[in-house]
Formats: C-alpha cells, structure tokens, sequence
C-alpha cells in the first residue's frame, strides 16, 4: 500500500522556510529524547553526513532554499503562482517491514518521479520521520527547474493515485485501489449480463495514518535500517494520563487558592479600623465621614467575599470535571485491561475488531457501512433496493438543470443523510450513470407521461384517493404528494409521487411501493388519462400488475415508452390468470411485445376462452387479419364451432354403422 497525498502549497520564501522549520524542529508532545521529529533527510541540494551536526544541516537547508528562490527567479511568467509543494508518502506497516529505511526512501523518490518524469530536475528535500508511530516522508519540492521552467502538475490528485497504483504493482507491495481484486465486483444489468465494475471497499487505508495522534503501535529501526511494528498497550499511557488529570486538578486549586488567599488578606486589612488624626477626628464631630468610611470598607469586603465564594466555586466546578474525567479513564483502564488478557498473540487481530466495533457505535459509520455493503453484495439493482428498504433507507436523486445531480441516501431509524460520495466515491451519480446502468436507470426514468393534461384542480385532494396522503404545493406549481409520517418541510424532495406543473407526468421517488403505485393508477384514471408511458421497464411491469389487479381491461394501462416487453414479462405480470379479450387485441394487433408472430399467434390461442374455435381463429390469424375482426363475429364463430362439432358426431354414426353393417 502507498498514499501519497499534497499537504499544501504556498508562494513565498518566507512560507518555505516555515515548512521546512516544521519537518526539523520537534513538536511538542510527540517529540522528545527518544522520539525525535528529525531523524534524516535526503535531498538534491546537497549533502548532510550528520543531522546532529547543526551547521552541516543548516547549510543543506540553506542551498535548498537558495535554490527554489534563484530557480524561480529564472521564470518571467507572473502567473506561476505557487513556489513550493508539501506532499506526505507512505507505505503500509508490512511495506515497511519488508523494505527497510534505505529502501523505503528510495522508493519514495520513485514514487515522486511516477508522478513527475521531472521531479529530480527541481529542488527538493525529503525527511524520514516516525514521531506519529509509523514511518512517513515529508516531501519539499520547488516548482522551478535551474532553467525557470515550471513543473507544477495540473490534476496532481489524479497523477498521485496512478504513481501509487503503478508503485505498488512494480514493486509488489499491499494492493490497494484498482490493484485490489477484492474492490471489483460483478453487476448484472437489465439484459441479465455480467459486467464487472470497480467499486472501492470501506477501509481505512486511506485514513492519515501519519497524523499525529494516540499511537497503537511501537516502531522500532536498528542501525541497519530494518523496520519493525509492534501492538503495545495503553495501559502506561492510561495511568499516565490519570495522574496528569489530578495534577492538572491541583494545580488549578493551587492557583485559585492562591488568589483566595490575596483577597482573604484584603479582607483582613479592611477589617482594622481606620486611625485618624487629631484634626480628622475633630472634623468628624461635625460629618458623617466615619458612617462613610465604613459603608465603603463594608462594600468593598462584600465584593471582595464574592469574588471569594466564585473562586470557590471554580474549584468545584473543576473538581467535578476532573472527578468525571477520572471516572473516565479509570473506565477505559478497567477496558484496555480486559482486552490485554484476551488479545495474547491475536492482539492486532483483536484491535481491529475493536476499531470495528467502535465504528458500528457510530450511526453515520452504520449508514456508510450498510449501503457500501449492499452495493457491493447485491448483483442486481433490484437486490440493493430491496436491502437498502430493509434496513429502512431510502435513496433520493436531486437533477440539476445542467444534466448532473446528486444522490442521497438517508436512514429512517436515525433520522440522518449522507450524500452517495460521502459513503462510496462510486456511489456519486456521476460515477454510478458511467458503471452501473441498469441502477441508473431505476434511479432517473421512474415517470409516467401523456400527451394529455391530468384533469387535476386547485380542488384536488389525495386524501379522497388514499387517507394515509397529504400533499404540497410547491412554487414552481407541481404538486408533491408524501406519506402521512413523512417531513415535508425537512426534506422537500422526499416525496413519494410528484406532479409535474403542465399535468403531464407523474414521477416516483426510487423508494415507491405498491402503495405508491396503486395510488398513481387512481390518479391517472381518475383525472382524464386513458394510459401512460415509461422509459423504466422495472416500474412499467410493476404499475401493470397494480392495473391489472384493479381492473381486468387495463393490463397495458402501462406501456413502456421506445420500447417492448416479452411476452414473459406478460406472463410474469398476469401469471396463471387468463387475459380479457380487450388485453389480447390489445396485445396482438398493436404490437406490444418483441416476440415473432408466430409466438403471439400461440399465446393468443393458448388464452382465448373455450367458447371459441381455437382452429378458426388459427386460420384467420394466418390470413393476417386483426384479431379484434375476428373476435368480433363473435356470434358466427361460436355457431362454426357448434357446427363443426355436429359434423365430427355425424361422420362417427356413419362410420360405427359401416362397422356393424360388415359384422353382420
């Protein structure tokens, strides 16, 4: 595995030697004697035998900067912007492991010249650090070569993701992205064919595993370079941050204490009583001063004890935090050493399963994890609805004008959304609309349309169709219809069935039912249509059985619109019950299937009533005349079939009157 991501860049000198004072100096908190933040560095501006030796350091830095500053000095192009990039390389612990310092930091200038064939031709400086507990390079490069050209690459984040995937096939390290046979699964579109498609799985590679933060592992590398990575407990870490808790608790009350007892000597010294002079006390024989000054002493003692009692409850106020952030950890403690008797030699086997176990606490962890897998284990789109209905999930599309759009899934336990790429970067309608047609097609043509306005007033009324209803009027005009326990105001494209403003389309959100159908078969019926059209087989088959549920005439009510179904999807939506004489007219003289002739001649026989004489009928069709010509002598043919019968009976008479005739 490698990850190879841009920090930042910037366009000043002053900028540069900040960045570079940052991948020197240590930081505090993870760096110290033992973990220092400078432990090498390589760089195309020199050399530097000894990083503890400051001044041979201080001049490799020196040249590099010199060196981005003269080369950039070279271009006379003011729109060159950008001086210098900071980029992170890294590879997997067991990359690590395998390869060693020397090698890793070879192959992290490979890397960089993948993304760039130009990359040694420009100024750089590359540092080995592992004060994050695992081993990363920061890399510092300029933009200019010692001609002025410019070498600032344009879709960099694209050119880095190929000069990891090339890295790691070339040098066979953990596969990840596109490499990983494990994030290709198979699809099976409307056509019932295979496609296999690339969808990455939920994982943590991609995570910034050289950030600073609490560290799970011990990195080790001897003076040969060799890399090795171990699990190590909390368990000093937790008792260590346990005692900071209580010294931070009393070094908080020391400091207030202190200031209580600077205002406790305020008080004291108000206390005493005030010693005036001769003249004073004279004067005072005549004022009101002493009653004054005592007033005053007593008011400021009155703030001085108030101050006291906040104070006071400062330290309480503290105490309390400090107690709950002890119970806290002393929790965490009693935790990590449940873990340490159980995890033995499977510790990074049971570490894992904690951090999965952490994530599934999470709801938006929950909703990201339930959809990516239904994506990925689900071979139809049908198949992923389905999961995605039984986890209570709805999908929502939001069209742009421009063409794009946006999809959104939302949990209905949890009341929380997330956007398709913020779960799967293939779940984004972009990407789903360039690998998975079938899915996009389900999400986008789930409308029925007519030439002709729906009869639908300013009086019109859902709840007279279905109860359970209750509809919207949005600016535009349409009309937005939601289930009863839905939040309109929430989310107004949450709609279950939407009216579009000239009356002539009806749309379903991706999440409709039975319901949701019948309910679209009333509106239409009711209010002037005498069938509608859709580009979306799924939901055209579906509609027709709801029509052909509620009445046995309007089995192509729904049609598919550009298109034909078979005539087993005809059966699939009639099953074994016989179809009326208008649905096979209906079928046979318009068309509608993409079945030969010869076929829907057999099925036309196979579901005529038993009244009629399936051998004239046979012969008629043959002649190429129109079914419903033929059905509508409906009189002649059913006495032909008598007819017919009578004659069969004669001819057996006559030939079992033959039979006797010669027996005697």
């Amino acid at each position: 595995m490698a990850i190879f991501s841009l920090k930042h860049e910037a366009t000043t000198i002053k900028q540069l030697k900040k960045v570079v004072k940052y991948n020197s100096n240590n930081k505090l908190g993870l760096n110290n004697s033992n973990n220092p933040r400078l432990i090498s560095v390589s760089s195309n501006c020199g050399y530097c035998s000894n990083i503890n030796d400051q001044n041979d350091y201080n001049q490799l830095v020196d040249n590099f900067i010199l060196s981005v500053d003269a080369n950039s000095q070279l271009s006379k192009n003011s729109r060159q912007k950008y001086l210098y990039e900071h980029s992170i390389i890294s590879f997997s612990n067991e990359d690590d492991e395998k390869l060693g310092m020397t090698n890793a930091l070879k192959l992290a200038i490979k890397t960089a010249k993948k993304y760039d064939p130009n990359f040694e031709k420009t100024p750089y400086m590359i540092w080995p650090q592992v004060d994050s507990g695992k081993l990363h390079f920061h890399l510092v490069r300029g933009y200019h070569d010692e001609m002025g050209n410019y070498h600032r690459q344009s879709n960099s984040g694209l050119k880095r993701q190929a000069a990891v995937q090339k890295i790691e096939k070339d040098y066979k390290l953990t596969l990840t992205g596109k490499n990983n046979p494990e994030n290709y699964i198979w699809k099976i579109d409307a056509n019932n064919k295979k496609k296999k498609i690339y969808v990455a799985n939920l994982s943590d590679d991609h995570k910034k595993i050289a950030k600073n933060k609490s560290i799970d592992y011990d990195l080790k590398i001897d003076e040969l370079g060799n890399i090795k990575y171990s699990l190590k407990t909390k368990e000093n870490k937790l008792i260590s941050d346990i005692n900071k808790n209580k010294d931070i608790h009393r070094e908080n009350k020391k400091i207030v204490n202190n200031k209580i007892n600077v205002i406790y000597g305020k008080i004291t010294e108000l206390e005493k009583p005030i010693k005036y002079s001769v003249f004073q006390i004279f004067k005072n024989w005549f004022t009101d001063q002493v009653k004054i000054d005592k007033e005053y002493k007593q008011s400021l003692m009155n703030e001085n004890k108030n101050e006291v009692s906040k104070l006071q409850g400062k330290i309480e106020n503290d105490r309390d935090k400090r107690k709950d952030i002890h119970y806290n950890l002393i929790d965490k403690k009693l935790i990590n050493e449940k873990e340490i008797n159980i995890v033995n030699n499977k510790k990074r086997h049971i570490l894992n399963k904690k951090d999965d176990l952490l994530n599934d606490d999470d709801i938006f962890s929950n909703l990201k994890n339930t959809v990516n897998n239904a994506y990925r284990n689900s071979k139809s789109t049908k198949e992923f609805i389905d999961i995605l209905n039984d986890n209570k999930i709805e999908i929502y599309v939001n069209k742009r004008d421009n063409g794009t759009g946006g999809i959104t899934f939302t949990s209905l336990d949890y009341d929380i959304s997330l956007a398709g790429g913020k779960i799967n970067s293939y779940l984004t309608y972009g990407k789903i609309k360039k690998n998975d047609a079938d899915l996009f097609e389900y999400l986008n043509n789930r409308s029925f349309k007519n030439g002709e306005k729906l009869s639908i007033g300013n009086d019109f009324n859902v709840k007279d169709l279905n109860y359970n209803y209750k509809q919207v009027r949005n600016t535009d005009g349409s009309l937005s219809i939601f289930y009863n326990k839905k939040d309109e105001l929430k989310r107004p494209n949450n709609f279950n069935l939407k009216i579009s403003e000239d009356k002539k389309t009806i749309s379903l959100s991706p999440n409709s039912n039975t319901f949701d159908l019948e309910l679209t078969y009333k509106i239409a019926k009711e209010n002037g249509w005498k069938g509608a059209s859709s580009q979306n087989k799924e939901l055209t088959l579906n509609s027709m059985r709801i029509s052909f549920k509620n009445n046995k005439d309007d089995l192509f009510f729904f049609q598919l619109e550009n298109s034909l179904i078979s005539l087993d999807d005809v059966k699939s939506v009639v099953l074994n019950e016989k179809m009326s004489n208008s649905n096979l007219i209906n079928l046979y003289d318009n068309k509608l299937t993409n079945n030969s002739i010869d076929e829907q001649r057999q099925f036309v026989l196979s579901n005529l009533d038993k009244r009629y004489n399936v051998n004239y009928v046979k012969q008629e069709l043959n002649k190429d005349r129109s079914l419903k010509s033929i059905l509508n002598d409906k009189d002649d043919l059913i006495r032909l079939k008598i007819d017919h019968k009578n004659d069969l009976n004669n001819n057996v008479r006559i030939e079992n009157s033959n039979k006797k005739r010669y027996k005697f």
